[in-house]
């Protein structure tokens, strides 16, 4: 009998283990994430922004880091785009996804926050909050409110109208002194730093046929486009739309990064076999790889500050369906007055290719900023 009655105990301790084990498990993981949250706490003392600059500066650091867009003000709230705004507080590339109409900030040790553009809804753990804004889309790009998403992401937010400036710090932690990064940007506009040269990889052009080659990419994923909020030369404009008109494309456009290319390339048409695998630019030139039905280098457009397009190169002769071909800049040319004048690189925010009503707008990894 006293066997039995320890035999019985037995297998009551181990029913109760495993009707417990989830709850255990479930603590360890918040204990986790909260771990994680605390150490980002500590290295992401403070985050600024400044409405109409193009850098933003994390922990008193100076000069900031260089944007491509600059904050606005809508209805009286900031807006940053999603990236610049997601990295500022802390978050990675690989948890920040933006895919319109809605963007979401996922990283361990972070609330999960959603937002989607016209809404204005805003959730953090899938606890819903109703904006006083909503996320807008400008020029294919999605803005969020700063204020919102920085709260959000568990930040104070305080905005000093005097100097323009958006200021972040960590709930719970004293509001830092941010007083160097307000004397910096007084001092604006500053002599931009010289291009910090860069080693340049020898382009590697991927073996295989043009159809592999094709069926590897991915595809453009874009955004409708219009030519609202650009600057395109009229010239270059008329070209385009005549263009779509003809043959009925209705345009989208896509923003990458030179990275975002990576492994396999992304197709710039649905059909035709144009693949772009990898993009450099020098202060000197241009260098595509590409794989086109037409063995010539696909063109392209120089989108400088303000969406301004007036400059476009490309075509030149490859000799191969996929090859790498280097445009120098002095045969990048302008349109109207500014066919004669030779385009500064690194003042190019983006170099944009089209193709069959599809853009691929990369981000230029050289871009120094303004005049």
């Amino acid at each position: 009998m006293k066997r039995l009655s320890v035999f019985f105990s037995l297998i009551l301790f181990l029913a109760m283990l495993v009707i417990n084990l989830p709850f255990i498990t479930a603590g360890a993981s918040a204990d986790e994430q909260v771990n994680v949250y605390d150490e980002q706490k500590q290295l992401v003392k403070s985050i600024v922004f400044v409405i109409g600059l193009d850098q933003y500066f994390v922990n008193g650091q100076t000069p900031g880091v260089k944007m491509d867009a600059k904050p606005f003000i809508d209805s009286g709230r900031t807006f940053v785009p999603v990236r610049y705004l997601g990295n500022a507080l802390g978050l990675d590339n690989d948890h920040i996804a933006w895919e319109s109409p809605r963007a979401i900030f996922k990283q361990p040790g972070f609330p999960v926050v959603e937002l989607t553009v016209d809404s204005k809804v805003i959730k953090s753990d899938a606890a819903a909050t109703t904006m006083d804004t909503t996320p807008l889309l400008k020029t294919g790009r999605m803005y969020l409110p700063a204020r919102w998403v920085a709260e959000a992401l568990g930040y104070e937010v305080a905005w000093d109208a005097q100097n323009q400036v958006v200021l972040c710090w960590p709930k719970g932690a004293e509001k830092p002194d941010v007083s160097n990064v307000l004397s910096y940007v007084k001092g604006q506009p500053v002599k931009q730093p010289p291009l910090v040269e860069q080693p340049v990889e020898t382009p590697t052009t991927p073996e295989g046929s043009m159809k592999e080659l094709f069926d590897k990419a991915k595809p453009l994923k874009g955004e409708p486009f219009s030519f609202s909020g650009w600057n395109f030369d009229q010239g270059i404009q008329k070209q385009l739309q005549e263009f779509w008109d003809s043959s009925g494309d209705e345009p989208i456009i896509q923003e990458i990064t030179v990275d975002d290319l990576k492994p396999n390339g992304i197709r710039v048409s649905k059909v035709s076999g144009y693949v772009i695998h990898d993009l450099q630019v020098t202060e000197d030139g241009i260098t595509v790889t590409a794989t086109t039905p037409g063995k010539s280098m696909p063109k392209f457009y120089l989108v400088e500050e303000d969406n301004v397009v007036r400059y476009k190169g490309g075509g030149g002769y490859m000799g191969e369906y996929t090859g790498t071909l280097t445009q120098d800049v002095k045969y990048i040319h302008g349109s109207g007055d500014s066919f004669y004048i030779t385009p500064d690189l690194t003042k190019a925010t983006h170099i944009l290719f089209e193709f069959g009503g599809e853009l691929l707008n990369v981000k230029n990894p050289t871009y120094q900023g303004g005049n």
